[in-house]
């Protein structure tokens, strides 16, 4: 298992009142406090990946059980991003919750959601499709690891259309293919307009494509 990068670890009292956190405060200035990326995670877990930096929890009952904040500073702070990449990250839970309500309920309890985002910045693209296969997997829905490909004849008719045009396409080619099953789904989320900063998104269903937003 791969050592955790960090920079920071704060122990938390899980009945603390308000824990201590690199939140803008008396230790971390707001500049400082939004370079970094944290995650909540139990004391036990994080001494056995780190037993180094990490002390071994007390015995059970001593005291209040404590969990770990592992945090680590973005390669990028949030002003080194382009305008576009920032405005859809800062608010990308949101968006995507919205995304896959709205989609999931196109699908029956037995589809197969694929997923796959289409976005000028391949990272955050990842970052886009992994929020929504996590999304669809906290509702309960079976998510593949899979994205339909399509043929390279297609993919060379598709390069010479409008996004407007593009997906609906796409999504029947995919199924006549049979990359796409009859129970299977693909949600899309993309950027339609390069000048734009709001995420699309739509679903591929039986053949059928059908634009969230």
């Amino acid at each position: 298992m791969d050592p955790i990068t960090f920079v920071l670890v704060f122990f938390l009292p899980t009945l603390a009142g308000r824990a201590t956190d690199p939140s803008p405060g008396f230790f971390h200035t707001k500049e400082e406090a939004r370079t970094m990326e944290c995650v909540r995670m139990s004391q036990t877990e994080v001494h056995e990946r780190e037993p180094a930096r990490v002390p071994e929890p007390p015995p059970r009952g001593a005291r209040t059980p404590s969990d770990v904040l592992v945090c680590k500073r973005r390669y990028l702070s949030p002003g080194e991003r382009p305008a576009r990449d920032e405005g859809i990250l800062s608010n990308l839970r949101a968006e995507v919750s919205a995304i896959v309500q709205a989609g999931s309920a196109l699908g029956e309890p037995s589809t197969v959601w694929h997923v796959d985002a289409f976005y000028p910045e391949p990272a955050v693209a990842q970052k886009i499709a992994v929020a929504a296969r996590t999304e669809l997997v906290e509702r309960g829905k079976k998510v593949s690891d899979q994205v339909p490909v399509l043929a390279a004849g297609d993919l060379s008719v598709l390069g010479h259309l409008l996004p407007q045009e593009q997906y609906p396409l796409a999504c029947a080619r995919a199924f006549a293919e049979g990359a796409l099953a009859a129970q299977e789904a693909l949600l899309g989320v993309m950027i339609v307009d390069a000048r734009e900063a709001q995420l699309h998104a739509g679903v591929c269903l039986e053949g059928k494509w059908r634009w969230l937003r």
